[in-house]
């Protein structure tokens, strides 16, 4: 099969699959066909006005603010996006590629020391002879897990995803603290009792802000390996359990509502749906729970790492090395392709993967045993085998391993809504445990004084002037928490399709509105569709890069909250993709973005942001499909 006939095969299943889950997760039977790394720029070359200029007769004449008009210049944005092995996207601000050999390397067998090579670090050198051999690493926390090299390191300097969640932990305990003084003195209560009142109320805040440890005890309590059985077989009294539990979760922590307790249940009903034997029920519903409950994607990182990389490898030379012994079958080959010690490596680690799950797992062991099966067959369907012909058997089953992992090796989707690493650890701060009281004391202090200013103050105006007061108090211990808040990092964006909750699926050619909101103003066409995706970029007024903090403004402790809202159409492209490698290696679209924090709102109801718009081109890099794996 060539390589765009395989693309054709690829479309239908990726978009004939059916969704393990209906929110965020989901199951494909291949590696989705634009898996990888994207990297392209969009050049900017419309953006709505800002003025109101005035006509000839001195009259203001507001352009729409909607609508964004042709500019006599343009500006390039760099552009990295990343699909998972799913078919999920990510926008990432850099990349790091990295070779798991170290440099100089030409592929598992050629490894050098580095050490006694330092003339192999120069700029340049070659970092592998195999794309399998190389990792995608955004977190820089990983790189001390690689061998020193040169690597080739991508970014885009437009772009800086501050945790919004973080910051908005601090801000709503300041907001429930600020809320509690200003009705406590409003209700006559005493200093003391509308402190200790503030404190709660702020305390009660973060007593619920811990997500991650919620969404554990939401699964060990009422999806249970157990439940999750009786669930998959109908048991009317654990699902109905499991989605009242669900619901709690979703609303437990008001600014951090997480929906997954609700996608994981649906998650497992649409895959016991899909099987007609109870036993195949329960074994499709553990998978879908265990998708869940694989929080750092170690399954896909597994399926993408060095040593099941290794195993391939090194399954492939013992196939090609047994088939040329005189009487070679296919037991004889297996034998030798599971003796091999990269084989065992794998296997032992797809155990314990499966095994350290919280249900009955399989992917992983499954991943093995269709990538060695294939290994097996190919290098027995060579048989007979001539002396010296073991090298072209090995190159035979290295391919059908590559396409098992390709075509049969199922790959699992991650939920994009749980708590980042950064937010968790922030939670568990000294820093943070302090902001009830600070807040507290300042809050109660500023209403007392405003009521004594003025008594006639509402309720409204009472707690705005308790908010500045508790908000001020916080930025200004040394540390603070809102700035160490701002510090904690997103370091990927996913990027959703327009349908809420979906995560998936929305990228490609066609899909979207790839149309120009001048050109639909000035035809008179149809509104814009929905997006092929979306993503919204939050920046805090706390974060060293927030654009209000800068060199020429030393005074500036701190800016405004900034949030970007981007969106990514695609378009359709020629008919014929054997020609044009349109939509294999090369995607266009329209990059549109809008911005808040910059400016004061426009339009009539005060919602619309700095707009801009653009065309842009991506080129795929590289075919690997999970980042960070090691």
């Amino acid at each position: 099969m060539s390589r765009f006939s395989r693309l054709r095969t690829w479309r239908w299943s990726f978009g004939t699959a059916a969704l393990i889950a209906v929110s965020g997760v989901s199951t494909w039977s291949a590696a989705n066909p634009y898996r990888g790394l994207w990297v392209g720029e969009a050049r900017l070359s419309y953006v709505n006005e800002v003025p109101v200029p005035l006509d000839e007769n001195n009259v203001p004449i507001a352009p729409d603010p909607k609508v964004a008009t042709p500019t006599a210049d343009e500006a390039q944005v760099r552009l990295i996006l990343h699909v998972n092995g799913a078919g999920q996207v990510k926008l990432l601000r850099d990349v790091a590629i990295l070779s798991r050999m170290g440099s100089g390397t030409t592929g598992t067998a050629g490894s050098v020391d580095l050490k006694a090579r330092p003339d192999l670090l120069r700029a340049g050198a070659s970092l592998s002879g195999r794309e399998s051999d190389l990792a995608l690493v955004t977190d820089e926390r990983l790189y001390g897990d690689f061998p020193v090299q040169v690597a080739t390191r991508i970014a885009s300097a437009v772009f800086d995803f501050g945790d919004a969640q973080a910051t908005r932990a601090v801000q709503s305990v300041i907001d429930a603290v600020a809320a509690s003084a200003a009705s406590s003195m409003l209700g006559g209560q005493s200093r003391d009792a509308a402190v200790s009142a503030a404190r709660a109320a702020g305390q009660g805040i973060l007593d619920t802000a811990d997500v991650a440890e919620a969404f554990r005890l939401f699964r060990q309590q009422y999806l249970s390996r157990t439940k999750v059985d009786l669930i998959a077989t109908g048991d009317g009294t654990a699902l109905s359990d499991a989605q009242s539990a669900a619901a709690t979760l979703l609303i437990r922590a008001g600014f951090f509502p997480d929906p997954r307790g609700e996608a994981m249940i649906d998650a497992i009903l649409a895959a016991a749906a899909g099987e007609t034997d109870a036993e195949a029920k329960k074994a499709a519903a553990q998978l879908a729970a265990a998708a869940f409950a694989d929080l750092a994607d170690e399954y896909q990182r597994f399926i993408a790492g060095s040593e099941f990389g290794d195993m391939l490898v090194g399954g492939a030379e013992a196939a090609g090395t047994a088939a040329e012994v005189s009487g070679a079958n296919a037991a004889s080959i297996s034998l030798a392709v599971e003796g091999n010690a990269a084989v065992r490596a794998a296997r032992a680690s797809a155990l314990a993967l499966d095994s350290a799950s919280e249900y009955a797992d399989t992917r992983a062991r499954s991943a093995v045993d269709a990538v060695i099966a294939a290994i097996v067959n190919a290098a027995a369907l060579t048989l007979p085998v001539e002396s010296g012909g073991g090298s072209a058997v090995t190159l035979t089953a290295e391919a059908a391993g590559r396409n098992a992992l390709e075509m049969d090796v199922a790959r699992y989707g991650v939920s994009a809504e749980g708590p980042t690493t950064d937010y968790t650890t922030f939670l568990g701060s000294a820093l943070l445990a302090l902001v009830p009281a600070t807040a507290a004391e300042a809050a109660v202090t500023a209403a007392t004084d405003g009521l004594v200013s003025n008594p006639f103050m509402t309720l409204e105006e009472l707690t705005s002037v308790a908010g500045d007061a508790a908000t001020d108090a916080v930025r200004s211990t040394s540390p603070n928490a809102l700035t160490e808040a701002a510090l904690a990092a997103q370091r990927e964006l996913p990027l959703l399709d327009h349908e809420a909750g979906m995560w998936t699926g929305g990228f490609g050619p066609g899909i979207g509105d790839p149309r120009f909101s001048y050109a639909i103003k000035t035809d008179g066409l149809a509104a814009l569709g929905f997006p092929a995706l979306e993503g919204e970029i939050f920046l805090p007024a706390s974060h060293p890069t927030n654009p209000f903090r800068h060199f020429r403004h030393p005074d500036h402790r701190y800016g405004y909250d900034i949030t970007r809202k981007v969106r990514f159409d695609f378009d359709a492209g020629p008919p014929e993709l054997e020609h044009s490698g349109y939509g294999v290696d090369r995607i266009t679209g329209v990059y549109r973005e809008e911005v808040f924090g910059l400016h004061k709102t426009l339009g009539p109801d005060k919602d619309v942001g700095l707009r801009v718009e653009g065309r842009f081109e991506l080129n795929r890099v590289a075919l690997i499909d999970a980042l960070n794996a090691l």
